[in-house]
């Protein structure tokens, strides 16, 4: 078996124009774009649609940024991502479910420099500039167009919440600066769009959420994956 095709579950030749990482399966997302099942490769699984192909990457910046590389001399140009991130900034008056664009992306992703206290702050990654401003168009004000960091610890991130609010990060989630790095790496343009999941220092992303807030969630994930669909659909 080739390297593509046992890597992700689909031969290499069978990509589209437009691929959509998912470092989870968010709610309803595969229902929204008719898949009922991934293929399972070694490290990551996908399927195909008319025009998109959807590959669950796992969750980190390591996962996230490979699977961008490993697109290179495919047939992808355009890179999609959905995730979760958590609030920071409280003021915006932004909720669970909630959608956030990030603009720039600043990352944290060592995390041997976190635990040991080395971290340097570094340098924003960036999407697509055309294929942001055309998304950030088409949704109108549903989406929110924020700075994001990407923090590679769950347990150390409410520790450094002043250095967050210093770069006037918005949200926090772990791979969106991989992921604008390594598709300007291979050529390809990306975009990232996130849906609020939690509140730092307010809510815990380990805590049950209230049955409200579950549903907002749901509902900003599905709203989520349904603007991908729609932004990615042929004219």
């Amino acid at each position: 078996m080739k390297q593509f095709q046992s890597l992700f579950g689909i031969p290499r030749e069978s990509v589209r124009k437009n691929c959509l990482l998912l470092p989870f399966l968010p709610p309803k997302t595969l229902e929204v774009f008719g898949i009922k099942t991934l293929n399972r490769g070694t490290v990551f699984s996908s399927a195909n649609t008319d025009n998109i192909t959807v590959i669950k990457t796992g969750i980190g910046a390591g996962f996230v940024g490979d699977a961008v590389l490993y697109l290179q001399g495919t047939a992808c140009q355009n890179i999609f991502f959905l995730g979760s991130c958590g609030l920071i900034n409280k003021e915006k008056g932004l909720k669970i479910g909630d959608l956030i664009l990030p603009g720039a992306a600043y990352g944290f992703e060592s995390f041997s420099d976190i635990v040991d206290n080395r971290i340097q702050v570094p340098v924003a990654a960036h999407p697509d500039e055309g294929l942001y401003s055309r998304f950030l168009q088409a949704s109108g004000a549903t989406a929110h167009a924020c700075p994001v960091v990407s923090f590679a610890s769950l347990h150390e991130e409410e520790k450094h919440m002043g250095l967050f609010r210093e770069l006037n990060a918005d949200v926090i989630e772990m791979e969106c600066a991989a992921l604008f790095l390594a598709a300007r790496k291979a050529g390809k343009k990306a975009l990232a769009l996130l849906f609020i999941s939690d509140i730092l220092e307010e809510t815990r992303f380990f805590e049950e959420l209230s049955s409200a807030n579950k549903k907002s969630l749901s509902a900003g994930a599905e709203q989520a994956a349904k603007m991908i669909r729609m932004f990615t659909r042929p004219d």
